[in-house]
């Protein structure tokens, strides 16, 4: 396994479709194993082509100010029945509940503690309780309003990016704006430089072609799993060039729905930025994902 650290050889590696991602078993049979093996994150070629164009489309039927406004809500209702809720908690479930109350899932409310169940183990495919993870699988696929199973993975697959990588998204602009003092950066300065200097998806993994190219620092061996940091360094930063984003990827790979997770990042923190003038919301402990959703 060989770690990319500069972002701008990573950024050369997302760019280049002969860098793939690791596949899932498509011949699993257990349900979280065939969900993974469903989801675009974890096929390549024409498959990931086909699953990635569905995603899109479903994902256009979700109107922005919708999206936005049922986050701001379930904001204010999580605080007006606990005043004290975590940010954490806050962060996670609102994401989840939000896309799947736009998206048409059943029983919304109930599915981010399902979601929890298979988050950490999403990107891997090792869980730690696989009959928990299996039956957590088959609760969410059986709330999916997808026209068929297919659609259902691509559907669950969403809630996943929104837990992990949108809920990290906010609690990490919560703990920058907390770390800034009488400063008080706007909303959209805050997410920028979170996206920008702490990326909720620290880092996400391609297998080497036959031929690979040399990256600028490494000689990359065919076949060889990269770990490509998405917030490392950036060797052409310059005083009038910050680092470049890779929070949500590049190229034909890159996140299906940036400008969901802004806009439920943006409501949800309006609304504990409010809170915060009424009421102290408890700190939070900073989490590391390892790899996208994708």
């Amino acid at each position: 396994m060989t770690e990319i650290i500069d972002r701008a050889d990573v950024a050369l590696i997302l760019a280049d479709p002969r860098f793939l991602v690791p596949e899932a078993d498509a011949a699993a049979s257990t349900p979280f194993e065939r969900f993974r093996a469903d989801a675009s994150r974890f096929s390549n070629g024409a498959v990931h082509d086909a699953r990635r164009r569905r995603l899109e489309s479903m994902l256009a039927g979700i109107e922005l100010a919708a999206l936005a406004r049922t986050a701001a809500s379930l904001t204010r209702s999580a605080l007006e029945a606990e005043p004290a809720s975590p940010v954490a908690t806050i962060a996670r479930h609102v994401p989840v509940t939000a896309l799947s109350l736009q998206l048409g899932f059943r029983h919304a409310e109930s599915l981010p503690p399902l979601v929890a169940a298979i988050v950490d183990a999403y990107a891997s495919g090792r869980a730690t309780d696989a009959a928990a993870a299996d039956a957590a699988t088959v609760r969410l696929l059986d709330a999916a309003p997808g026209a068929d199973a297919s659609d259902d993975a691509l559907l669950v697959q969403l809630l996943v990016q929104a837990y992990a990588a949108t809920g990290t998204l906010v609690e990490r602009a919560m703990q920058r704006l907390a770390a800034s003092g009488s400063l008080s950066p706007s909303t959209h300065e805050v997410l920028t430089a979170t996206l920008r200097d702490d990326s909720p998806v620290p880092m996400t993994r391609r297998v080497a072609p036959d031929d690979p190219p040399r990256a600028s620092t490494h000689d990359v061996q065919p076949g060889a799993l990269l770990v490509l940091r998405l917030d490392g360094p950036d060797r052409d930063t310059t005083g009038d060039r910050p680092a470049r984003t890779l929070a949500f990827g590049a190229g034909h790979r890159g996140c299906p729905a940036p400008h969901h997770a802004l806009a439920i990042a943006v409501a949800v923190i309006e609304e504990l930025r409010r809170a915060e003038a009424r009421t102290r919301i408890d700190p939070t402990t900073k989490e590391t994902i390892d790899a996208d959703a994708r």
